[in-house]
């Protein structure tokens, strides 16, 4: 039997047989994704049990293939060095997923964790010295380490940031192991990424058996982040020319569309002022979902479009033009783009931006006080809010204020809304305050808003009185499309609109206003 095969099939077995051991270990220690009716909508706790599967799984298999197997690593000590580093990284951020699907992490630890896991695989000869492109190749020379980290560290997060729904990343992950094993079979001379990516296959295969909605288990941090790196490293290891310049079409293709729903996570999130690491609903699989794609066709859509551009890069790898895998991936992302399912806000919110920026470098200097923009996007839903933007607008305009940025974030009915606006002021950036307030209705978190502004003259309590008591508009507003949003989607039926002395909103509260 050909070894691909043996270890393919036995990875699946693995998988099968580890999987309810390790839902019924974390049931045990509690390691359990719990519902929130925010962000994580399913009816029970789920075990989240991909890590552990998977890695296990991948070592029995691979032990197991090489037993038979013995001559297969011998000619080259590379390879078995690949594979030890990529059993002691691949460990050590199942530690660090299962930690954090436990405890919890915040963001900058696990970023620490991914960081110390990709420098355990630099020693392995994935080291990104050149990249070459359609003839042209560039040398990295010193910063060769800082771009093997980067890739690495960014190819942990694609798969862990898509996903978002049941046997999602599983699919994923098949599809581009799929891909990395064809196009490694195709270059030939590359036995370890050919095992690793086939034996990757296997037991996602037997996991997804639990894994396909509706899910018994989850991968949880652990399991996502195991797949990005180990397809990462692979991906890298399959199109290194004679191990020295990177192919770097044949990668980029293979991970098209995860690194696109991460970069267009960084736009979203970075032009509408919030954290990078901040978690939405914006991701590729919940923009599906509200078109109406869900369950297996949403797995069969996503996997679909990953296999166009997977197969673009083996055709590519076949025919030598690598000018066919950029085919590929302007086809899947165009669909995207163009129909709307995916990425046109983001678009629209990145050409907005440079838009301003070329304005602000060729037009002449403007007046004190003139408005510099007034933008809002409806980042998604079908709900008009200009109404209530507009009141918030007025009441900048009256204040005096320098800017103003509203979000509302409404996961559970489907509205996502941003709106910006800012004039010119020659108040200098130290004398101004700030405030970023939480909006709360009826103790639910339904976005925030930031507002900044020289303070006025005269009594600077009379003038925060006077500045507080001209939100109450804003807030009745806010409060009661709330609650008719709520009634028309969730069928809630909402208590009678508090005044403001009586709201739970947190801008009725002059101690939770906080200035900055």
């Amino acid at each position: 039997m050909p070894f691909g095969l043996t270890a393919f099939l036995t990875a699946f077995v693995a998988s099968v047989i580890t999987a309810p051991l390790m839902a019924r270990f974390a049931r045990c220690v509690g390691l359990l994704d719990q519902p929130d009716d925010r962000r994580k909508l399913h009816d029970r706790p789920i075990p989240l049990t991909g890590g552990p599967t998977i890695l296990i799984s991948a070592f029995v298999a691979v032990t197991i293939t090489l037993w038979l197997n013995p001559e297969l690593l011998k000619p080259t000590v590379n390879d078995a060095k690949f594979l030890a580093s990529l059993l002691v990284s691949g460990g050590l951020i199942v530690a660090i997923g299962v930690i954090d699907d436990r405890y919890g992490l915040r963001g900058r630890q696990k970023l620490a964790g991914q960081i110390v896991a990709a420098l355990i695989m630099l020693p392995s000869g994935i080291i990104v010295s050149k990249v070459s492109a359609f003839g042209f190749t560039m040398s990295f020379g010193d910063l060769a380490p800082i771009m093997t980290l980067l890739w690495l560290v960014g190819a942990t997060n694609a798969l862990n940031l898509i996903d978002g729904v049941d046997g999602l990343a599983s699919t994923t992950g098949i599809v581009l192991s799929l891909s990395i094993a064809a196009v490694l079979y195709i270059f030939g001379g590359r036995p370890d990424g050919l095992l690793i990516s086939l034996v990757l296959a296997g037991a996602l295969f037997g996991f997804l058996i639990f894994n396909f909605p509706p899910a018994r288990m989850f991968l949880g941090d652990s399991g996502s982040m195991l797949i990005g790196l180990v397809l990462g490293a692979v991906a890298m290891k399959c199109s290194i020319k004679q191990y020295a310049a990177v192919a770097l079409i044949l990668p980029t293709a293979i991970w098209a569309i995860p690194l696109f729903d991460v970069a267009m996570a960084i736009v979203r999130r970075n032009l509408t002022g919030r954290s990078i690491y901040e978690t939405d609903r914006g991701h590729l699989h919940h923009c599906l979902q509200r078109n109406g794609v869900g369950g297996a066709r949403l797995l069969g859509v996503t996997a679909g479009l990953c296999a166009i551009t997977g197969m673009g890069a083996v055709v590519a790898s076949y025919t030598g033009r690598e000018s066919i895998a950029c085919v590929g991936v302007a086809m899947s992302l165009s669909m995207l783009v163009l129909t709307r399912s995916f990425g046109h806000t983001e678009m629209s919110l990145l050409t907005n931006r440079l838009r301003r920026l070329t304005g602000s470098m060729l037009q002449r200097s403007v007046p004190d006080k003139a408005v510099l923009h007034d933008e809002e996007v409806r980042l998604h839903g079908d709900h008009n809010w200009q109404q209530l933007w507009e009141t918030l607008t007025e009441f900048a305009e009256r204040f005096e204020m320098d800017t103003v940025e509203l979000i509302v974030n409404l996961p559970l009915i489907g509205e996502e809304y941003h709106g910006s606006w800012k004039r010119k002021t020659a108040t200098e950036t130290h004398e101004k305050w700030k405030s970023e307030i939480p909006l709360i209705v009826h103790d639910m978190r339904v976005g925030h808003l930031r507002v900044a502004g020289a303070v006025g003259d005269g009594s600077i309590c009379k003038w925060m009185s006077d500045l507080i008591g001209g939100l109450e508009a804003f807030e009745s507003e806010l409060v009661s499309l709330i609650q008719e949003l709520r009634r028309e989607k969730l069928g809630v039926t909402s208590t009678p609109t508090p005044s403001v002395a009586e709201s739970p909103s947190t801008l009725s509260d002059s101690q939770k206003f906080a200035l900055q």
